[in-house]
C-alpha cells in the first residue's frame, strides 16, 4: 500500500506556501519577509510538479517550473535591491520604517 507522489507534494506545497504566508504577515524585518516571499514561491513550484505528476504532463509543468524561476529570480534581485536601499537609511530593517522613504 503506497502513497501517491502527488498527494504527498501537494501536502509539502500548501506547508510551504503557509510558512511563507507567515513569515509575509508575522515578520517586521525586510529580509525575513524576503525570505517568506521565496518559500512561498517555492511551495508554488512544488504545487506546478505536484500538478504534471498527477496529469501525466511532465514536459509541461517542467517548462512552467522553468519560466516561474526565472521569473522568481527577477522579483528577488528587485527585492534584494531595494533591500540594500533600505538597509543603507535604516540599519535596523524594519518594515514600519519604509514609509518614511517616500518621495
Amino acid at each position: 500500500m503506497g502513497t501517491d507522489p502527488s498527494a504527498i507534494l501537494n501536502v509539502v506545497s500548501m506547508l510551504m506556501l503557509l510558512c511563507g504566508l507567515y513569515c509575509l504577515l508575522a515578520q517586521r524585518r525586510v529580509v525575513k519577509q524576503i525570505i517568506g516571499l521565496s518559500i512561498m514561491l517555492q511551495g508554488a513550484l512544488t504545487a506546478l510538479l505536484a500538478a504534471g505528476l498527477r496529469t501525466g504532463e511532465m514536459a509541461l509543468a517542467q517548462s512552467f517550473i522553468i519560466s516561474a524561476l526565472l521569473s522568481e529570480a527577477i522579483v528577488l534581485a528587485i527585492a534584494l535591491a531595494l533591500m540594500v536601499n533600505v538597509y543603507r537609511y535604516y540599519p535596523e530593517g524594519w518594515i514600519d520604517d519604509l514609509s518614511t522613504l517616500k518621495g
